[in-house]
């Protein structure tokens, strides 16, 4: 800053105010005891300038001038006047020895001052919130070089390190919590704590802790268990220039002298890495604490003792007689002296132990005190004195009674809320890891829960879903509770111990009559939702301990960093189409956008993120210093990072300071130096659409093409219209499920457009469209009159199934076993679809000796059957009109979804001759059972016994059954798709070829799924499991499996590693292979691209708002049929040597299909690095 002169001392009515203020300086606190912040140098410009100071050389207090309109005019010299006069700060000053440099030293003055602390209390609210602007904007000028401090020569040439860092911060969100620092237990940690973290065993646990896991439930035992309290994250460490370490708050710009401690939370936010064993964390934490009880909940305005049954009705404690006293409870005869056996049952029941008195169990229920313990069940009397106001208003009369006490019984019990999905996958982990001695209640959705008193001492662990949990939330009267009736029940014979049996109220939910130990709220960051039923209902809930368990946070943190080193980089490999291109279109490489040394701004997402976080922490957490101020999170968190100018300074060191109070979580290098997970590769399989399939994609292409052409890209019957999201949606599902397989029963409106094509060409000549657009209409126009005009493709259309090549069937039986207009087309090749064939096949395995003639007769009959079945279904009639075509071709996508719903309604309803109804339930669950085979010579003399099943027309099915074939003996395969209908068709393919399969679907029941999973983990028969993305791509433990397909390239890359941690985790000790199925020239390939060219973002936009995804869709472009060499998928549909196929034995899941090698430029592979040797590790596994 420069100046004309120094405007300090120019006065003489400041040299009167100077002398004024020596005297006054008693009131000031002396220099030594505040903060020295550092130093702000103004230039000045007059030559000659004096002081007038007595000694140039020596430092002064800076003069100020009592009003403020005899202060300086400049606004630095006006502010630090304003601050000194206010005592937000004090200042010394001197000028150099040319005289032309001001040097300022500014002290803060901490809050927490003796001498100060009464005088900073009674400053103003405008007095502060001016002195905090003035602040800001001075101490950003103040540089803390030490040279500058002592004034050493020459003055300009220091660096500074200035007081309010001036270096950029661009750390995202998701960055600041990837450089947590991992757990370190404390030296003066609870015992406990200290045991687990020595590698002492734990009650009840069979599995061995890995030193991060032990490392993570010492510091949260620690969390829960110490009482002392913690340092406020809300402060930033600083040192001054003397080297002094002292404590301050950017936004609020206090400053202390010493560490501000707050209350520590019981609780806090387990997160970390996906597939580390966090299940685990959990239960140990469990079970090392099982012998706990809580306290009772803290009240400011009654006191809460423990009581006991015993107690309660027959000691004379004083707290006993004053409960039983504000209870109603008249004076009973039987008090009299406890015996030493009650005392025991006493303290036994209300204090926490060192070890559970369940361990005791056995030796226990030989005496006759193992009843008398679990019926003398620990409580505390609620009287809630809010609820009393709402019933009885605030002028309730003397004579009306007081509410009475709701009884809350201490449990040790952990309640855990989990999804619905996980239910089966926590049961199972529980089975695993603990000793059949740990007490587990499993809430199903139809069981009822027992009684509070029940729930409080039975069990160690209860485990429900979040659909039970927030059922059990309706039920929420607690009114009602306070109006129960006191237990009147008998003693125990020979005991003065009550055996209550009393029943409780069954319109108020027992989880809001227990203090419960700890809740524990599985993939938590749902309770990061303001409007989340689970918060609502754990605030009424009484809960002493609360853990979150999420492997993210929030969106934009996620916890898969661990083993995502892959051997080399993705490697692009053919399909089985491997020459050439099926398209003319040329798609640059795109590069990201550079990024510059401005600083980053947080916007609307990042906000978005951290109002998740602050629920998570002020509702969910209640951690006492957010909790009573609600607003402090917001106010002293969020609002500093989400300024528009960028965060303030500090801003990024606060957030990380509060996620590492309530965040456990271990850095990666950390991890790896416990744990090894296997090398996983991830390769892209680009691969060109089939004949037929080629001419279902162009016709959709038609459709947009002229669609856009016709609305001339605007209005709303334009597909692409901002108002049409939901269309624009179904297009864009319809177009990557036509990738795979798929239908029209309306022909994608091919006849239609060929019967306007006149029609469309004159108006685009009327419009005088360009000649671009004139040709991609005339392109479109020519493919739908391709498709209209193939014969063979028409009749495809009429089902949804895909359909197989078939050799060697005689033309009788084919033509009677075949569906709809397939057996009317020129038999150049002979389509037969697959559960068709199956049928075929089972009825030849139940009827080996059926003469040809009843073979035919018994397919001429399911064909009538089926025709008969699809009559029923309701027809609908379409407009014919202009208006009408543009219409239903933006509604053919619509059209195509409703189409999926119905096969897989009928996929699920249809059955085989033979099949029960018992195989047709489970039939939900896998492939279909398989009738037995008959004789061998039987088989050989069949009409099928030369009939070999081919490769279908969708190559995408084609490699999935290819890689089955190959892998499944040895390997389990994870298949994952967004769509039901593509699971259904590689359902239908693997069925086929005899590879047995489950499915993981949303169509199924929960305990299906919950089956399933069980199933595909410890059977060795079913080889592959077929999960539909949305449902299985959380929280599932599938280590058995070690290779990974995605059907369909996946947008949100989060979304893809959760689904590829679902087998890269704990546990898993094989190298993991995970392929993603791309069909090149088309949205797919586009998709991945802009996925990489996106991967700078923190967050990943909608594919359906993303720019360059919506110009690859608005602008359609045709494929071309490739030449390529013949497909080798071939299976006898018939054979002997099938039989342990047939039957999905795990010994010849392969025997009798024939999958021709194809040269090595075209394996599906490709070629193997030829330094494949590596080192030998120790892979992760908790045994």
């Amino acid at each position: 800053m420069q100046l004309a002169n120094c405007p300090l001392c120019h006065s003489d009515h400041n040299k009167t105010e100077q002398a004024a203020d020596a005297n006054d300086d008693s009131n000031f606190p002396a220099l030594e005891d505040l903060l020295a912040t550092g130093t702000i140098t103004i230039i000045v410009h007059s030559k000659g300038v004096s002081c007038s100071a007595t000694d140039n050389n020596s430092w002064r207090l800076l003069p100020v001038a009592r009003e403020p309109s005899k202060r300086p005019q400049d606004p630095l010299l006006w502010g630090i006047g304003f601050l000194v006069d206010n005592l937000f700060l004090r200042a010394t000053c001197k000028l150099d020895r040319s005289g032309q440099v001001l040097l300022i030293r500014v002290y803060l003055i901490p809050h927490d001052l003796p001498s100060v602390q009464e005088r900073l209390r009674c400053r103003n609210a405008v007095v502060i919130k001016e002195g905090r602007r003035y602040l800001h904007s001075t101490l950003s000028l103040v540089s803390r070089s030490p040279r500058l401090w002592n004034a050493e020569e020459p003055i300009l040439s220091w660096e500074s390190d200035h007081f309010l860092p001036r270096k950029l911060d661009n750390r995202t969100m998701a960055e600041i919590y990837s450089d947590l620092d991992s757990p370190v237990v404390p030296p003066t940690c609870v015992p406990l704590a200290r045991d687990v973290a020595e590698g002492k065993p734990v009650w009840g646990l069979r599995s061995h802790l890995y030193s991060y896991q032990r490392r993570s439930v010492a510091v949260m035992i620690e969390k829960e268990l110490s009482p002392l309290p913690v340092p406020d994250p809300l402060y930033v460490a600083v040192t001054s220039v003397r080297g002094e370490q002292y404590y301050f708050q950017p936004s609020t710009m206090t400053t202390l002298r010493e560490t501000p401690m707050v209350a520590p939370g019981r609780g806090g936010i387990l997160c970390e890495e996906l597939g580390t064993g966090k299940t685990i964390m959990i239960l140990a934490l469990i079970l090392s604490t099982a012998a706990q009880i809580p306290q009772p909940e803290e009240s400011m305005v009654d006191s809460r003792p423990v009581l006991t049954p015993l107690a309660y009705q027959h000691f004379t404690l004083p707290e006993c007689t004053t409960a039983r006293t504000r209870a109603g409870r008249g004076p009973s005869d039987v008090y009299g002296i406890p015996s030493l056996v009650e005392i025991l049952l006493h303290c036994i029941s209300s204090r926490s132990q060192a070890s559970s008195w369940c361990e005791y169990e056995n030796s226990l229920e030989s005496t006759n005190l193992w009843p008398l313990l679990r019926s003398n069940v620990p409580f505390y009397h609620h009287y809630d004195l809010n609820l009393a106001a709402e019933i009885f208003g605030s002028s309730r009369p003397r004579s009306q009674p007081e509410l009475g006490p709701r009884v809350m019984y201490l449990s040790a019990a952990t309640l855990i809320v989990v999804p619905l999905t996980l239910l089966g996958q926590w049961d199972r982990e529980i089975q695993k890891h603990c000793h059949s001695k740990v007490r587990v209640f499993i809430v199903r959705q139809a069981d009822v829960l027992p009684a509070a008193r029940i729930l409080a001492t039975e069990y160690d662990l209860i485990v429900m879903s979040d659909v039970r949990f927030r059922r059990e939330s309706r039920n929420k009267k607690i009114s009602r509770l306070h109006a129960l009736r006191q237990c009147a029940c008998s003693c125990f014979e020979g005991s003065r111990v009550p055996n209550c049996r009393c029943p409780g109220d069954t319109q108020v939910t027992p989880l809001l009559q227990v203090r419960w130990k700890r809740l524990v709220v599985d993939e938590g960051h749902i309770s990061g939702n303001v409007s989340a039923t689970i918060n609502y209902f754990v605030k009424q809930l009484s809960i002493e301990r609360k853990w979150i368990v999420t492997g993210t946070p929030t969106s934009n943190m996620l916890g898969l960093s661990l083993g995502r080193t892959t051997e080399g980089q993705e490697t692009d490999l053919s399909g089985l189409h491997n020459s050439g291109s099926n398209s003319d279109c040329n798609t640059p490489e795109p590069t990201p956008p550079s990024m510059d040394s401005s600083i980053r701004i947080w916007g609307r997402y990042d906000s978005d993120n951290l109002r998740k976080l602050g629920t998570m922490i002020t509702d969910f957490l209640a951690i006492p210093q957010f909790h009573t101020d609600r607003k402090s999170f917001g106010v002293l968190v969020s609002s500093p990072l989400c300024v528009r100018q960028g965060p303030q300074p500090f801003a990024t060191n606060i957030l990380s300071q509060v996620m590492r109070v309530v965040m456990i979580r271990h850095r990666v290098q950390d991890l790896e130096q416990d744990i090894v997970l296997p090398p996983m590769k991830h390769e892209i399989v680009y691969m060109d659409l089939s004949e037929y399939a080629l001419k279902s994609y162009n016709a959709m292409q038609a459709s947009i093409a002229i669609n856009a052409i016709d609305s001339e890209r605007q209005g709303p019957d334009y597909v692409f219209h901002s108002t049409r999201a939901k269309e624009l949606q179904n297009a864009m599902d319809n177009l990557s499920q036509g990738m795979f397989w798929s239908a029209s029963n309306i022909l994608y409106n091919v006849d239609q457009i060929c019967e306007e094509a006149q029609s469309f060409r004159a108006r685009a000549l009327q419009r005088q469209i360009p000649k671009e657009e004139y040709e991609l209409l005339e392109g479109a126009l020519s493919h739908a009159a391709a498709a209209a005009n193939d014969t063979l493709w028409r009749a495809i259309q009429r089902h949804e199934d895909v359909p197989f090549k078939v050799t060697g069937l005689d033309s009788s039986i084919y033509e009677a076993w075949t569906r709809g207009d397939l057996k009317t087309t020129s038999r150049e090749v002979d389509l037969m679809h697959s559960n068709r064939l199956v049928e075929l096949r089972n009825f030849v395995y139940a009827r080996p000796l059926i003469s040809p003639q009843n073979l035919i007769c018994e397919g001429i009959q399911l064909n009538a059957e089926e025709a008969r079945r699809l009559k029923q279904e309701p027809s609908q009639t379409r407009e014919v009109t202009h208006a009408g075509t543009v219409k239903s071709v933006t509604d053919v996508f619509k059209e195509e979804i409703e189409t999926s719903k119905r096969k897989a309604k009928l996929a699920r309803s249809s059955r085989v001759p033979g099949q029960t109804e018992d195989s047709v339930e489970s039939g939900c669950l896998a492939s279909e059972s398989q009738p037995c085979l008959p004789n061998i010579q039987l088989l050989q003399s069949s009409p099928l016994s030369g009939v070999r099943v081919g490769p279908s027309l969708s190559t995408k099915l084609n490699y999935i059954l290819t890689e089955a074939i190959q892998y499944s003996a040895d390997e389990k395969i994870l298949i994952f798709s967004k769509s039901p209908l593509t699971l259904a068709h590689v359902a239908e393919g693997l069925t086929l070829f005899g590879v047995k399969y489950l499915r993981y679907t949303c169509d199924m029941q929960p305990a299906l799924r919950e089956h399933a999973v069980m199933t595909f983990e410890s059977s060795d028969c079913y080889r592959l499991f077929l999960i539909e993305l949305k449902l299985g791509a959380r929280g599932l433990n599938l280590v058995s499996a070690s290779r990974v397909i995605f059907c369909e390239p996946v947008w949100h890359p989060d979304v893809e590693s959760q689904a590829i941690k679902r087998a890269h985790r704990i546990g898993q000790l094989n190298r993991i292979i995970v392929k993603t199925l791309v069909i090149r020239c088309t949205a797919e390939e586009a998709m991945l691209d802009r996925r990489q060219y996106l991967s700078y973002r923190e967050q990943m936009p909608k594919m359906t708002t993303e720019s360059g995804m919506r110009q690859f869709m608005e602008n359609p472009r045709f494929l071309n049929l490739v030449s390529c060499e013949p497909e080798q998928l071939s299976m006898p549909l018939i054979d002997a040597r099938a039989s342990g196929l047939i039957r999905g034995s795990e010994n010849d899941s392969a025997a009798g299909v024939d999958v021709e090698r194809l040269e090595p430029a075209c394996i599906y592979e490709g070629q193997r690095d030829g330094s494949s040797k590596q080192k030998r590790v120790k892979f992760a596994e908790n045994n």
